[in-house]
């Protein structure tokens, strides 16, 4: 049985896709995408939990999931589980910094 990647939408519903429809789907999508990575932006960079990125940026995980419900850096939210990219947290700390 060939693997299978299940995507969570937005409405609570799956669609489960074979390895090469997911990837051939992604690609396609990311032609649609307006916005461009910053230089050097891995795109296939790991998820991680707030505890995993605050002992990674030596802060306190509370600090990390409360200012990702209030908006002040981004996220992404799995249901009840909410995880973060690293290089997207450090690149808005940056942004909020110079103005």
């Amino acid at each position: 049985m060939p693997d299978r990647i299940v995507v969570v939408l937005s409405d609570g519903r799956a669609l489960a896709l074979d390895g090469e429809a997911y990837w051939a789907a992604l690609a396609e999508g990311s032609k649609l995408c307006t916005s461009s990575l910053p230089p050097g932006a891995a795109t296939n960079e790991p998820l991680v939990d707030a505890g995993q990125l605050a002992a990674l940026l030596n802060i306190p995980a509370t600090w990390l999931e409360q200012a990702a419900r209030e908006g002040r850096i981004p996220s992404l939210q799995f249901g009840r589980w909410r995880r973060f990219r690293r290089s997207d947290v450090e690149l808005a700390v940056s942004v909020r910094r110079q103005n």
